[in-house]
């Protein structure tokens, strides 16, 4: 067994054993995952590895493959709990996770087999009898296996009758699927992933989600139903009068951009997750704005006086469920104002209660209607909403379409302004985002990109730029064609267009499956000419594209061919300002043959020697993690990183440096010492 083998697994080891400090990993379910596999894995590390690491039994051919088995799941383990967001589907994720934890059981299980039938001497960790207790506790590490009760409920949702409540109930336990906004939260993560899945044409796991949706949407029906079952009055409660989030009857009905009413406290946390899709009809929202339903809720009104139902209060039943640690505060609050001998109404209460929660902006949008009200003119309520908004949510649709329409215009200088007026309006805040992506711009913009005018190209490429801070609209701007585009600007435009085409290109590059894409484009050799003769600002975002284009494997050699590492050598110089960029990127296409002999031919050795030693943080992290990769692969380049003096400073880094600098610190100096015994 080739020693680099376990020194990556130990190595994958103690990166996954480190993530125990992460923020992805306190929610549920994901910590008690994490919390299995790191059982199994802290059995496996400090005496299996340990021990056998310079025995003579690595060179057995089935346990090397037990090891190279075990590798593959664990880097794979640890990517999805990288992965792991608040907003990311739990079902899937669940089904992912119990697959590779089942594979690192087994190989664990097959590697102290293996390990116990060997005849040859072994050292005294590893007794029978130490051995046979291990395999033992790896065994008896157990959790729920809930992606089993998920296909169980899978097969039965194909059936007449569909899954259980039994079922249903097991599974919304497991995931944490406590309320029946975290069901559509988990319906929305479910269609966005199907979204991407079939982007990248992987037919078997697009089915599978379409099943996963399915499941999740039935179980929302079954909730609906128990919450009617469960209602306090005999009168069933309207159908139009239950919040689609809460599924209890609305107190403070407010409109979304949709046309949907929903409770407000509910729908405004819905938002504050970062949430911009109407949890009813899935579709995305041109903005946030809520518009209080007056109608409806007079209705309601009405319907609880005519039925002898007592709305619910606000601070109570709403406060609680949305916003638990306020409500302590809230309910405070109120009292205190009650005990006060001034004459404070109920709706003033809750009204100055609110305000200490979150701010009250709809206070000033409420006054501004009453004071339109009072005018002498006939204005009509969608006059009054328009008009309102136009105040405090500036700036309107209204105005985008317009733009919008000016972009089509076949005068150069009412395209120039048009764009100019979308640039700034687009770089203000998300919303302005939203409604300029909704309005139509984003595919006029692109086609603006060809522009001759170099004013009008360079706003409409600053736009895009701003636009594709929203995922959705990544997805709308590949769609329209832009890639090929903001290559020509690439080519053709003014250093500051160059500079955030190329920052564009970095943001697209954020999907996985945009980065095979933009390397096929033919993006490459434009990027690393910006990093060789671009403005200071370009070569960074020319860099930034390069990183992340670079973690698709198929572009590496692409990048090496366009003479990028001589460029990336060449900013390893302080002055530069660029350290940081350029030494990633190298890290990166270290991985390949046709990047080490790159760098090893640029002069790179000497520098990244020189970055282990006085660069930054991540500096010498990337710049040892590149040395490792040239060490281990070329005796030559070995020789070479010795001879310029790398073991010092490698010494400091690996009992001072960030936890990754030390991994690589240490895997290099335990190669330099098993090779060229110079300890």
């Amino acid at each position: 067994m080739e020693m680099s083998l376990l020194e990556t697994l130990l190595r994958d080891i103690s990166f996954f054993l480190k993530f125990s400090s992460s923020e992805n990993i306190n929610s549920e379910p994901v910590q008690k995952y994490y919390q299995g596999a790191e059982e199994i894995l802290k059995v496996l590390k400090p005496i299996i590895l340990n021990a056998i690491f310079d025995s003579e039994i690595t060179s057995d051919e089935v346990l090397s493959k037990a090891f190279e088995e075990l590798g593959v799941s664990v880097e794979e383990l640890l990517q999805q709990f990288e992965r792991w967001q608040p907003l990311s589907s739990k079902a899937y994720f669940v089904l992912q996770v119990e697959s590779l934890i089942s594979e690192i059981r087994n190989s664990c299980l097959d590697i102290f087999r293996v390990l116990k039938s060997s005849h040859q001497h072994l050292p005294y960790e590893l007794s029978s009898a130490s051995l046979e207790l291990h395999l033992q506790k790896i065994k008896h590490v157990g959790y729920e296996q809930t992606s089993t009760v998920i296909k169980e409920a899978k097969r039965d949702q194909v059936g007449n009758f569909g899954p259980s409540s039994e079922i249903l109930l097991r599974i919304a336990e497991s995931l944490s699927l406590n309320s029946n906004m975290e069901i559509l939260i988990e319906a929305v993560a479910l269609e966005k992933l199907k979204e991407n899945t079939a982007q990248a044409k992987k037919v078997a796991e697009v089915e599978c989600i379409d099943q996963l949706i399915a499941l999740i949407t039935h179980m929302h029906h079954c909730l609906f139903l128990i919450k009617q079952s469960q209602t306090c009055s005999s009168v069933p409660i309207p159908l139009d009068f239950i919040c689609p989030l809460s599924l209890e009857l609305m107190t403070d009905p407010v409109i979304v951009a949709s046309g949907q009413t929903y409770e407000r406290a509910f729908i405004k946390k819905w938002f504050d997750l970062g949430l911009t899709v109407c949890p009813k009809t899935r579709q995305t929202l041109v903005h946030t704005f809520l518009i209080p339903n007056n109608t409806t809720k007079a209705l309601i009104v009405n319907w609880c006086e005519s039925n002898n139902v007592k709305l619910p209060d606000l601070v109570e039943s709403t406060l609680n469920q949305v916003y638990p640690p306020c409500a302590t505060k809230v309910k405070k609050l109120v009292e205190d104002l009650k005990s006060t001998s001034n004459n404070v109404k109920l709706p003033d209460l809750v009204e100055s209660t609110l305000n200490q929660v979150y701010p009250p902006r709809a206070t000033k949008v409420k006054k501004l209607v009453e004071d339109l009200k009072s005018t002498s003119n006939n204005v009509k309520l969608p006059d009054l909403v328009e008009s309102t908004l136009n105040q405090v949510y500036p700036p309107c649709a209204t105005k985008v379409k317009k733009l919008v329409e000016d972009l089509k215009s076949t005068s150069t200088y009412t395209q120039r302004v048009a764009t100019a007026e979308l640039r700034l309006l687009s770089k203000q805040n998300r919303d302005n985002r939203i409604i300029i992506a909704n309005c139509g711009a984003i595919s006029l913009l692109v086609d603006l990109l060809h522009s001759p005018d170099t004013k009008t190209q360079e706003n409409a490429v600053t736009t895009l730029l701003n636009l594709s801070n929203i995922d959705n609209n990544k997805k709308a701007i590949v769609d329209a064609n832009a890639i090929e585009p903001l290559i020509h600007v690439l080519q053709t435009g003014s250093p500051v267009a160059k500079e955030n085409s190329a920052a564009t290109l970095f943001s697209l590059s954020i999907f996985e499956i945009n980065k095979a894409r933009i390397g096929r484009s033919g993006a490459i050799r434009p990027l690393v000419d910006l990093l060789g003769n671009g403005t200071p600002r370009g070569k960074k975002d020319a860099a930034a594209a390069l990183f992340n284009l670079s973690l698709f494997h198929e572009n590496k050699a692409q990048i090496v061919q366009a003479d990028a590492v001589r460029y990336l050598v060449k900013l390893l110089d302080p002055a530069a300002g660029m350290v940081d960029k350029a030494v990633a990127v190298l890290a990166s296409l270290a991985t390949t043959f046709e990047g080490r002999t790159a760098i090893g031919q640029e002069g790179g050795i000497p520098l990244l020697v020189e970055v282990v030693e006085l660069g930054s943080a991540r500096g010498k992290a990337n710049a040892t993690a590149a040395l490792l990769q040239l060490c281990t692969n070329s005796s030559r380049f070995c020789i070479m990183v010795l001879q310029e003096g790398a073991v010092p400073p490698l010494v400091a880094l690996s009992q001072s440096g960030t936890q990754r600098a030390k991994e690589k610190a240490q895997a290099l100096l335990s190669y330099f010492q098993r090779h060229y015994r110079i300890f």
